[in-house]
């Protein structure tokens, strides 16, 4: 994985979602995080929305499935989500 700077625009935040996307997808077996994770990975292949909304969105979505569901993840995957997480942390200066 590629070490993300908070000053890094979308496309880069975008493709290292995508790359961690696919790993998730690639270890899970849980048919609903998994129904999630394809319907945003498509949006930012898509690129038509701006990519810290759809992560900020995609964050959202999974979280409540997750609570939602009971769903418990390896130490792996929560480290993958945790990273997939991090790429909506952007800081503004002024």
């Amino acid at each position: 994985m590629v070490e993300i700077n908070w000053f890094l625009g979308g496309k880069e935040r975008r493709d290292e979602a995508v790359t961690i996307v696919d790993d998730l997808l690639s270890n899970l077996t849980n048919p609903d995080l998994k129904k999630v994770l394809l319907s945003y990975r498509e949006e930012l292949k898509k690129q038509e929305i701006a990519t810290p909304f759809i992560l900020s969105r995609m964050n959202l979505a999974l979280f409540q499935k997750l609570i939602e569901k009971n769903i418990h993840l390896s130490e792996v995957q929560s480290n993958q989500l945790k990273r997939l997480r991090s790429l909506s942390n952007i800081r503004y200066i002024f």
